[in-house]
């Protein structure tokens, strides 16, 4: 494992093991999002029909700043969403 796998790899551990804000009533274990990162964690290639969820992801991204108000929660989102981003361009 490269550093910079190693390195993306950590992060990702270390935001699954942060979990989300304790206030997120809406939290969704198991989402595509997650697993995208736990892959990451591991080291584990994504497949096609992975990737192209993670490309979702990523296009709903785009308006986490309208759908959520409270900043703990875009901010858990966006940061879901940027593993995911370096997950996809690391495989």
């Amino acid at each position: 494992m490269s550093d910079q796998s190693s390195n993306l790899a950590a992060k990702c551990k270390a935001y699954l093991e942060a979990g989300p804000p304790a206030h997120m009533s809406e939290y969704v274990s198991g989402s595509i999002t997650e697993i995208i990162i736990s892959a990451g964690a591991k080291g584990v290639p994504i497949d096609d029909e992975l990737r192209e969820l993670g490309e979702i992801v990523q296009l709903e991204a785009e308006g986490f700043d309208d759908a959520y108000d409270d900043p703990q929660i875009r901010a858990y989102m966006k940061r879901g969403a940027e593993l995911v981003a370096e997950v996809l361009e690391q495989d």
